[in-house]
């Protein structure tokens, strides 16, 4: 793909004026993680174990029929396909980034158990939590394009 170099600095441009609220973005991507992640993982009819072994059949493996079925199986392949951009999200920050997104919203792990994990205090744990959100919401912005920008901007 060549790039025209108007467009690109045009976006150098605008990326530079976003300032990005730190506070209410890690906000948005906890919600997406405690509401939005778990209806995914239910209309994509998936475990609580996907992301630690991310296994998908291309198929609804239950097919009910009637009213509106082509509608039910498109939403499940959108459902199948989110969640495996939020699988390429994680695996595109921060390995530390990562493995908190993960203790926090799939082991479902307390703060004081993160933080002996990571061996650090409570106060540095949220900080170090807060980060890991943000650079969530910077990677899934451009790996799920069609879902709804996690950031809050100023």
């Amino acid at each position: 793909m060549e790039l025209d170099l108007k467009k690109a600095q045009e976006f150098q441009l605008q990326f530079d004026r976003m300032e990005v609220d730190t506070i209410e973005t890690a906000a948005k991507v906890r919600k997406f993680f405690k509401q939005d992640y778990p209806k995914l993982m239910r209309v994509a009819g998936v475990g609580n174990s996907f992301l630690k072994s991310p296994v998908i059949t291309d198929e609804p493996k239950a097919p009910s029929f009637g009213n509106n079925l082509e509608e039910r199986i498109v939403k499940r392949v959108y459902a199948q396909e989110t969640l495996e951009r939020v699988i390429e999200a994680l695996n595109a920050i921060r390995d530390e980034s990562k493995q908190i997104l993960i203790a926090v919203y799939v082991d479902d792990l307390g703060a004081w158990e993160i933080c002996e994990r990571l061996g650090c205090e409570e106060t540095q744990y949220r900080v170090k939590k807060r980060k890991a959100e943000n650079e969530f919401a910077d990677a899934f912005e451009t790996c799920c394009p069609w879902w709804k920008d996690l950031h809050k901007y100023k």
